[in-house]
């Protein structure tokens, strides 16, 4: 089955799911509950309290025949990036005709991305266990710092040395970040933040590739 077989039937599912309300909104609230699945095992306190409280007021909003599709449309993302590395929930967003480019969202074609991605990982000096860090302060589904990531895999480095920094104005967008960063098992920071004016909308989140590959040790000791 090809991502473009996937991505007809994860919208699919948005539609099932959706009986009557608005298929943007369900898919925010699909691609939020995805997020916050991965965040809370790494949370305590308060702060897994509350994630813990919103999966469940989302969930509330939508009856057990229509809430069946979340976890079938997170297993349709999955599938996707296991065949191909690349932007998935964006594309999604995109055929459903819910990119707000009114604010200036547009989706940045793989193609264009992958270029810029080779022409921006040239001549990077690695050696094992040194941390490459690659940056975009404006991610939306974090095409560009997918593709480069993955360039920087081709070129032989480890995937446990790179660390993404994905953060946007747009909390859809985290949350499209958060959730394709997770599932690539990528380290990665995704911030909800204002970048022009260095004001943060929410607390940082970071990935289980973060943990798993000992970023916060990695990052005292650099």
């Amino acid at each position: 089955m090809t991502n473009e077989e996937l991505k007809k039937l994860f919208i699919k599912e948005v539609h099932a799911a959706a009986r009557g309300r608005y298929a943007v909104e369900v898919f925010a609230d699909m691609v939020r509950t995805m997020a916050l699945a991965f965040e809370s095992p790494l949370t305590n306190g308060e702060h897994h309290k509350a994630i813990e409280a919103e999966y469940a007021q989302i969930k509330g909003r939508y009856t057990e025949d229509e809430f069946v599709h979340f976890p079938i449309a997170l297993a349709m993302v999955q599938m996707a990036l296991e065949r191909h590395r690349e932007d998935f929930l964006g594309h999604a967003l995109e055929a459903l005709g819910a990119a707000n480019t009114h604010n200036g969202q547009f989706l940045t074609p793989v193609c264009v991305s992958r270029m810029m991605a080779q022409v921006g990982c040239q001549g990077i000096e690695y050696t094992p266990g040194k941390v490459i860090s690659l940056s975009d302060p404006s991610c939306g589904s974090s095409v560009l710092l997918i593709e480069g990531a993955e360039k920087l895999l081709a070129d032989g480095v480890r995937q446990a040395d790179i660390l993404l920094h994905a953060g946007d104005i747009d909390g859809r967008a985290c949350d499209i970040s958060y959730v394709q960063l997770s599932l690539l098992g990528y380290a990665a920071v995704v911030q909800h933040m204002d970048a022009l004016a260095m004001r943060r909308i929410s607390p940082d989140r970071y990935t289980p590739g973060y943990y798993l590959h000992c970023m916060p040790m990695r990052r005292v000791a650099a």
